[in-house]
């Protein structure tokens, strides 16, 4: 009951691999390369600082004069504050937009950054084309147990590749991502988290504890360092056909994406070296090959030695006849 207790009383699994920090600022997503922002953009998004807050009542868009710029400043995915401006931007009109992190026993941390209005777009209608790698048997690091350490496994993995669509590229900055396989969520983005190549943006999600947003991958053992009969660091997708679909949202755009698709397959070519179980893979010289699973125990001969095998029962037993024995004790004294 105590170690259940203990249990029940444990803290739940940390959201990110790093202590509440400020030093990293507020992010405000926009076009790579200076890029312009569409007038008619629905929605600046302010990113807090790593398991923080942004002070709603600082998020502002001001001209170059310091006037600020009429807005609304609502909450919008993924604890991000998003400034959706009354009207249209003023094409070629250069804008600052400022907030300030609200953090636990740190100072608050303020942070802007300047954009360049560019002409209304249409907004985007389609996503873009979704294709995947053909799978690789190997050697690799995934992430996102509470730990907060990468862990080196061996595995079938494979990789989605996304092109995004011309009219959607404009407004990127400000979509957000999710994976799902089988209709099951696998991992997910922040606003700016893919990169007008398609890629993941690896800034946008630093120290947090969540799997990459495009690899795919099943387990088939253990290949580096980790602690004896470690468990797998994250859950893996099992062997067999699989469908991964790619869903976009347009922050406070109010409009619906259409999701992208793509079949794969990930299997091992041998029985993996889990089979179910733990694998015993501790290092400490940074090696990579993993150490045998310990011995099983020899039986123990009945008649020179106890087997500790339901130490538990025993323990229980003994008590029972201490007990039994300290009430027949006590009766025949008061007799």
């Amino acid at each position: 009951m105590f170690l259940l207790g203990i249990g029940v009383l444990a803290p739940a699994s940390a959201l990110a691999c790093a202590a509440p920090n400020c030093l990293l600022g507020v992010r405000f997503p926009l076009p790579e390369d200076g890029g312009v922002v569409p007038a008619n953009v629905p929605g600046l998004v302010t990113v807090p600082p790593l398991l923080e807050n942004v002070d709603a009542s600082t998020v502002r868009l001001l001209l170059p004069d310091g006037t600020q710029v009429p807005a609304t400043v609502t909450p919008g995915a993924h604890q991000t504050q998003v400034l959706v401006p009354d009207a249209p931007l003023e094409p070629g009109t250069t804008y600052r937009i400022e907030a300030t992190g609200v953090c636990q026993h740190q100072p608050d941390q303020a942070g802007s950054t300047t954009f360049t209005a560019g002409p209304a777009l249409p907004l985007p209608t389609t996503t873009g084309t979704l294709t995947v790698d053909m799978p690789s048997q190997g050697n690799f690091n995934v992430y996102g147990d509470s730990t907060c350490g990468d862990r080196r496994v061996e595995g079938n993995f494979t990789t989605l590749r996304f092109t995004p669509s011309p009219e959607l590229l404009p407004f990127l900055p400000w979509v957000h991502w999710t994976v799902e396989v089988d209709g099951e969520p696998w991992s997910f983005a922040k606003h700016g988290g893919l990169t007008a190549q398609g890629e993941e943006n690896f800034e946008t999600r630093r120290y947090e504890n969540n799997r990459q947003l495009l690899f795919l991958y099943t387990f088939c053992g253990y290949v580096g360092c980790a602690d004896a009969y470690q468990q797998p660091p994250v859950p893996s997708l099992p062997p067999g056909h699989h469908t991964a679909t790619l869903k976009a949202t347009l922050e406070h755009a109010n409009l619906t994406l259409p999701p992208v698709s793509v079949d794969f397959e990930v299997g091992c070519a041998a029985q993996s070296t889990y089979a179910g179980t733990a694998l015993m893979a501790g290092c400490s010289d940074g090696g990579t090959e993993p150490e045998p699973p310990p011995p099983e125990p020899e039986p123990v001969d009945s008649k020179k030695g106890c087997s500790q095998t339901g130490g538990g029962l025993t323990v229980l037993g003994l008590l029972a006849t201490l007990w039994l024995w300290s009430g027949r004790k006590s009766h025949h004294s008061n007799g």
